[in-house]
């Protein structure tokens, strides 16, 4: 609901993500899943690739997009005090100082992942 961020090496900790790594390895990283990737025959990538969108169908994710298109298009018409007070600093100061303003309240939106060891 706040559009808080999560750190890569968070993310993997939790298993919402394979792996994290380091910025200046991704480009190597993503080079060698690749490669690993391209000795599999395209028949059974293909099969592979079915299964998880059929899964995530059957997991409601095109119901769960049209919805999103839906609540898109009501936040955009909203007359919140807030979501006025946004476009009127869109108009008075840009964009980059609207997100500014509207974001502060939030902090640095960064999800701080506690783990019971720390």
């Amino acid at each position: 609901m706040t559009g808080d961020c999560l750190w890569g090496r968070d993310a993997a900790r939790i298993g919402l993500v394979l792996d994290a790594v380091p910025s200046g390895e991704l480009d190597a990283t993503v080079d060698e899943l690749a490669r690993r990737v391209a000795h599999i025959d395209a028949e059974l990538l293909a099969a592979h690739k079915r299964i998880v969108n059929i899964a995530l169908e059957l997991g409601g994710a095109r119901t769960l997009q049209r919805m999103a298109a839906e609540f898109d298009a009501r936040a955009h018409v909203s007359q919140g005090p807030r979501r006025t007070q946004f476009k009127s600093d869109m108009t008075a100061y840009g964009l980059k100082q609207a997100l500014k303003t509207r974001d502060e309240p939030f902090g640095d939106s960064m999800i701080k992942i506690r783990w019971a060891s720390e």
